[in-house]
């Protein structure tokens, strides 16, 4: 069973799609409240209690030591021998001695007061310092990787191989103990553990669709830092933050106890229990006020930060509804009167049943769009690329030999089962490698330039215009902690300049285009708002904002319904017309490439084993993978009987066959397929298979 936090976040995710899917807003964060969350704060502060009440001690003692010198003037250090240690809860001698007095007659409230300004002096500088420097430092490594986070590591275990408290004590035994040093050496001591975190973080985002999207969109590095890795690690920093103000403060206590910190006559709390931990048994009021001041302050700023990370974090904000028992607020009814959800699609009504995707067999015959002219020269050339993947035991052969070419208003499919290398092609053309993979051989031509040999700031000059991809998973290509219009807006803000309104009205134009409803009270939803269908559009938008000569759509109807499926594949189709690119599709269902696809290339242990038109590939394959694939299709003449299927799966990278990778489940395998690895060659116009047998099949 589910626990009860992950079954309601469900029915909260669940009841978001759905309206997402009618062009219903609902929840904190939509269009309508999200117009002016950032007025509301103290009125979103308000609504929970505990963070109310920890926000309000937090004031008060940043009042205290901001205001107290002028309240209280010398009452803290004035002293009074002859009536020391009065007990507390009494005003007969005015509100400074409300909490009694110490044991030189110094009145104890004024002391806290005094105490408030020095203790948070040492604390938030030595919070603010070491948080700054250790998360910048720690997202820079943790988003570059390589040398970087390896040395940032190294520099972060030698510091932490010191004690912080042990260390505190060294430096100010041999330097004089002052405000200052304790500020110094704490925040040098507590670099690494925002560090640490910030590297974890950002090394986790790194991997992210969302932080690939904005590469290709030729976000530099520090550009993606601030707006994609900053805002999804601030979260988690701050709530470190609030632990590390807790220890800093009982560090500096700890280090007045030991006579090394606050020196008299400047006062602390920890000075103050250092103090009076001597006289518990006789004045107890000494050393357990101050005491208790410390507890308060620590579990106050613990409590808000917890509070803070729930309200700054859009994917977190809606639990504290629940939290709070209160109702959600009332949806809005979609407008009856609007325009279709997506243009120039057919849409499901009430009465109708919606057309699924066409199967190979109906479509072989007439394909729905004509091949362009052979004579028309290639947008995207790709030419023997290969890449490998570096491991422990040397260079391991992913992709090798890859070769295709896509013309400008057409559609090529790279075809073939998950494993096969067809992401990896993509991501190798488009420059999203990960550090481990590298190219190794070979050229991609954008039109006649090539890609590969491009340094990174050239490559960030094409992203977008020149070519861009759409990622097969929606909700993590978009980054949760980002409105959808601020990321629509982005290509224009870094390519073309745009001022933040001329680039809003642009991200509102481009939802309205792919068939968002109500696109400009949208517009400042977060993408956990929207349904799968809704974020993929999302995700077109944002790779067809530049109009790119080349769209790469890796997967772009993974895990959506199939009327779904088909208003995506037709708003493709629509904007490859439309805007005349050239499209590359990666898939492996058939039917997407019967209905879809003008050519297709078929790949298998990560090489393109059959290539040419969709058509004539599916009416009569030359290569027998290509011939196993048509045939495990259930169709109609295949009810009642038992399926074709193709028996094992693709070979692991490691230990691909000798010989022809499909040989081991091939019906066809000679003596020749084990000796001697086929190469794509020609088997008629615009054919070509890697097969010593592709012939043969092309003649039969």
């Amino acid at each position: 069973m589910l626990p009860k936090d992950d079954v309601l976040r469900q029915d909260a995710d669940k009841g978001t799609d759905d309206s997402a899917d009618k062009g219903v807003e609902s929840g904190p964060g939509s269009g309508t409240d999200r117009a002016g969350l950032r007025g509301k704060w103290p009125a979103l502060l308000l609504q929970d209690r505990f963070a109310f009440a920890a926000a309000i001690v937090l004031l008060l003692v940043a009042l205290c030591a901001v205001l107290g010198p002028l309240l209280i003037g010398d009452l803290a250090t004035r002293q009074n021998l002859r009536d020391p240690g009065r007990p507390p809860f009494s005003l007969d001698d005015g509100w400074a001695y409300v909490l009694g007095s110490d044991s030189l007659g110094r009145p104890v409230a004024a002391r806290l007061i005094a105490a408030a300004g020095t203790t948070l002096s040492v604390a938030v500088p030595a919070v603010l310092v070491s948080l700054v420097v250790g998360s910048v430092w720690g997202m820079w490594a943790g988003f570059h990787g390589g040398w970087r986070e390896n040395v940032s590591l190294r520099i972060a275990d030698v510091i932490l191989s010191f004690p912080s408290l042990l260390l505190a004590v060294v430096v100010l035994y041999v330097f004089s103990p002052s405000a200052a040093n304790i500020v110094l050496v704490l925040a040098v001591a507590r670099i690494p553990v925002y560090l640490r975190t910030a590297r974890a973080e950002a090394a986790e985002l790194r991997s992210r669709l969302f932080i690939d999207a904005a590469r290709t969109f030729g976000t530099s590095g520090w550009a993606t830092i601030r707006r994609h890795v900053a805002p999804s690690v601030l979260p988690t920093l701050l709530t470190v933050a609030a632990l590390d103000f807790c220890f800093v403060m009982l560090t500096e206590s700890s280090l007045s106890f030991l006579g090394i910190g606050i020196q008299p006559p400047d006062v602390s709390w920890g000075l103050m229990v250092a103090q009076g931990r001597q006289e518990l048994q006789s004045s107890w009021w000494i050393a357990v006020f101050p005491g208790l001041a410390i507890v308060i302050t620590t579990v106050s700023a613990t409590v808000l930060a917890a509070w803070a990370r729930l309200s700054t974090d859009p994917g977190q904000r809606w639990r504290q509804g629940l939290r709070r028992g209160g109702r959600r607020p009332g949806r809005r009814r979609p407008s009856t009167g609007g325009t279709s959800a997506l243009r120039g699609t057919a849409t499901a009504t009430p009465g109708t049943t919606a057309e699924p995707a066409p199967s190979p067999e109906v479509t072989r015959a007439e394909p729905t769009t004509s091949v362009p002219p052979s004579t028309r020269p290639a947008t995207l050339a790709v030419d023997d690329l290969s890449v490998d993947i570096r491991t422990p035991a040397g260079p391991l052969p992913v992709v090798h030999g890859v070769s295709f070419d896509v013309r400008s208003g057409e559609t090529l499919a790279l075809l073939g089962e998950s494993g096969c290398g067809k992401s990896m092609t993509a991501h190798a053309v488009a420059g999203l490698l990960d550090p481990a993979a590298e190219v190794v051989g070979g050229q991609a031509r954008l039109e006649g330039e090539d890609q590969l040999t491009l340094g990174p700031r050239a490559r960030r000059r094409l992203a977008g215009p020149g070519l861009a991809i759409v990622f097969q998973d929606a909700l993590s290509a978009l980054n949760p902690v980002h409105t959808v219009g601020a990321q629509l807006a982005e290509p224009f803000r870094i390519h073309e300049r745009m001022s933040r309104r001329a680039a809003r009205a642009k991200a509102v134009e481009l939802m309205e285009r792919v068939g968002i409803p109500e696109a400009r009270s949208r517009v400042d939803a977060y993408p956990h708002q929207f349904s799968g269908g809704m974020r993929q559009r999302l995700l077109i938008a944002m790779a067809v904002a530049l109009r790119p000569k080349v769209l790469l759509a890796d997967e772009p109807t993974t895990a959506l319904d199939v009327t779904v499926q088909a208003q995506i594949m037709d708003l493709l189709r629509e904007l490859r017309s439309e805007q005349q690119m050239a499209l590359v599709l990666i898939t492996h269902d058939l039917g997407l490439v019967a209905g879809h696809a003008d050519r297709v290339a078929v790949m298998y242990a990560g090489t393109v084993v059959e290539t040419g038109p969709v058509s004539e590939v599916f009416a009569k394959p030359n290569h027998p993978y290509t011939r196993g694939l048509l045939e495990s299709v259930p169709a109609e003449q295949h009810k009642g009987s038992r399926l074709s299927s193709i028996p094992g799966g693709p070979p692991d990278p490691r230990a691909v066959p000798s010989g022809c990778a499909f040989r081991t489940r091939c019906p066809m395998a000679r003596d020749v397929c084990a000796t001697h690895r086929p190469t794509l060659a020609g088997t008629g116009a615009d054919r070509a298979a890697a097969c010593h047998f592709g012939k043969e099949l092309a003649d039969a």
